[in-house]
């Protein structure tokens, strides 16, 4: 048991565990006599207080597992650092996390090619317990790596950082539909740096604005820009618009064609209500 808590830091050690209804409890605490601050980096003998955290860990013997990891509350000794006192940090998990760094790798291996839903059953028939919002959040937050050089359609597009005020570029990638980058400003010459370091681009979707066209032109001279869609449909229904507005007047009179025309137009009136009744039982509508 001891070497399966050192194989998780060899800096922690096994205080004691006991295994009840399929699950393993393990209490581990640190050996380490100081503690780094977070804050100033300062190293701190001091401690204030202690609580126990509980973590999830890889499944052992198809037994869940629980970490109850001793946590100390430490005293920054640093008089000008912001915090008086700081929780002690575990390399084996993050900060507010609740599932070791292992376990979350163990996850996203399984859950990469499937759904969130089957990858939550299979996890579960495995002794490990996570929801499928879980699952989508951890996904979320996994980098992805981009071949920069196998980037050849894309399309830029602006989005509000701060509506009005700030605004970013987005750059999606046309053949995969996925985003590949983002970038804090819409300035031209940053665009241009940053289009700059996709050397294979082919074409590039962008909107009607005068700097991504500059931006794509000065990065790859004679790239085939082509507007998107959005614009495309919408530049064509103000075009069309504003044909029909010169073309045709204001109010169009349609003729009626039809030989009965007259005659409905008579029962419409509201003084010809005696006229209704025998003309809707001649044409079967009672």
């Amino acid at each position: 048991m001891k070497d399966f808590i050192t194989a998780l830091d060899p800096n922690y050690q096994l205080d004691k565990y006991h295994i009840k209804n399929n699950v393993a409890v393990f209490y581990i605490s640190s050996k380490m006599s100081e503690v780094k601050c977070p804050y100033c980096g300062t190293l701190s003998s001091k401690v204030h207080s202690s609580y126990e955290r509980e973590i999830q860990d890889l499944p052992m013997q198809n037994r869940k597992v629980i970490l109850l990891v001793k946590t100390r509350k430490m005293f920054c000794s640093n008089c000008k650092c912001e915090k008086k006192t700081f929780s002690e940090c575990h390399p084996f998990v993050e900060n507010n996390g609740k599932k070791t760094r292992r376990l979350v790798q163990n996850i996203l291996f399984t859950s990469a090619q499937l759904s969130s839903v089957n990858a939550a059953k299979i996890l579960k028939s495995n002794s490990i317990e996570v929801g499928k919002s879980s699952i989508c959040s951890l996904l979320k937050k996994m980098p992805s790596i981009v071949d920069k050089s196998s980037v050849k359609k894309v399309c830029v597009d602006d989005f509000a950082l701060r509506k009005r005020f700030s605004y970013g570029t987005v750059m999606v990638d046309l053949e995969s539909h996925k985003i590949i980058d983002l970038i804090p400003t819409r300035n031209t010459n940053e665009v241009k740096e940053w289009l700059s370091k996709y050397p294979n681009i082919e074409a590039i979707s962008r909107d009607g604005a005068q700097l991504y066209a500059n931006a794509a032109e000065r990065s790859h001279p004679g790239i085939i820009q082509v507007s998107d869609r959005f614009h495309i449909i919408k530049g064509l229904t103000e075009a069309i618009t504003k044909y029909m507005i010169r073309t045709f007047p204001a109010r169009i009179e349609i003729p009626a064609v039809s030989a009965e025309a007259d005659e409905i137009l008579k029962l419409h009136n509201i003084k010809q209500v005696k006229m209704r009744i025998p003309y809707k039982k001649n044409h079967g509508t009672m």
